[in-house]
């Protein structure tokens, strides 16, 4: 069995590491999300509802739409996502939930687009604009 002799500077290297790692796992609870972001759904382009995202409490939507079809919108907290539609694709579910200002969900053949408004970075940069 081979042991390693650790050196100052291994010890020290350790100490930086485990600091770091702490402050990254620890970061939502140091500097916490304070951002109003608000969900806004839009149906055939016209504002529907706007809802505060930054609350507890978990919310269900269910919308009618012209044609005898359906969309299922559930708010939780940070988050909200398209439960369940009537759509053929399913798109607006497989795109699962969303949370940070510029993401969005649509559903096309319903014609809604749900998408998160509010502070922040959206991360698009000058390529994707």
């Amino acid at each position: 069995m081979i042991l390693l002799k650790t050196k100052k500077g291994d010890i020290l290297i350790l100490f930086f590491l485990l600091i770091a790692l702490t402050g990254w796992l620890l970061q939502n609870y140091i500097w916490p999300d304070v951002e109003d972001k608000i969900a806004i759904i839009e149906i055939d382009g016209q504002v529907y509802q706007e809802i505060p995202i930054d609350t507890s409490d978990i919310q269900e939507l269910i919308i009618d739409l012209p044609e005898d079809n359906q969309i299922h919108i559930v708010v939780e907290k940070d988050s909200i996502h398209v439960e369940d539609a009537s759509c053929p694709d399913k798109v607006c579910i497989r795109t699962g939930a969303i949370s940070k200002p510029g993401q969005n969900i649509v559903c096309l053949p319903n014609k809604v687009v749900v998408f998160i408004a509010g502070p922040g970075d959206s991360n698009i940069d000058d390529l994707s604009f």
